[in-house]
């Protein structure tokens, strides 16, 4: 695994690292579901001591888009 965001979707999202790329989305991951999805929001904000808005949570529903909002509040992706 190449980073921390990395080690947060396998453990969150049960998938193999070499499933990660910036182009995975939420669609693509059987269990990538609603559920699972605030399970890997609250990992994220605790792993990065970040809170994210709503909007922010909706929207991340990618990879790349995960790093994006993370990058926009300040951590190094």
């Amino acid at each position: 695994m190449n980073t921390k965001i990395d080690e947060i979707l396998v453990s969150a999202l049960h998938i193999s690292p070499a499933d990660i790329t910036d182009q995975l989305t939420m669609s693509e991951v059987e269990t990538w579901d609603s559920l699972q999805h605030m399970d890997l929001i609250a990992s994220l904000e605790q792993a990065f001591g970040v809170e994210f808005t709503f909007d922010e949570i909706v929207s991340m529903q990618s990879v790349a888009e995960i790093k994006r909002v993370l990058q926009g509040k300040g951590v190094e992706v």
